[in-house]
């Protein structure tokens, strides 16, 4: 994956686990879950330029986990991520 490819540039260029650039995987997580702010659902499509399938991570507000599962749409793109939040009903406006 992209993290693991990341952590490992990091220990090859002999920078610790606590170096202010491996902050920035925490940060793409809180910023991501952020998203439960103003979303009841959300549901992300990927496609790898590598693979044959596109898969779906797709999880609810307040549960505690989530389901991963391959696209039923089919490959709607052929490489790439597409987000897709079901905004609570008071944040329509």
């Amino acid at each position: 994956s992209g993290t693991t490819k990341f952590l490992q540039a990091l220990k090859e260029k002999g920078e610790s686990s606590q170096s202010g650039e491996i902050s920035q995987i925490g940060q793409f997580g809180v910023g991501f879950y952020s998203a439960f702010l103003v979303a009841d659902r959300i549901e992300v499509a990927s496609k790898s330029p590598k693979s044959d399938q596109q898969f779906v991570w797709t999880s609810t507000n307040g549960a505690s986990e989530f389901q991963l599962f391959q696209d039923p749409r089919g490959n709607t793109l052929k490489r790439g991520t597409e987000i897709t939040l079901t905004l609570k009903e008071d944040c329509l406006e």
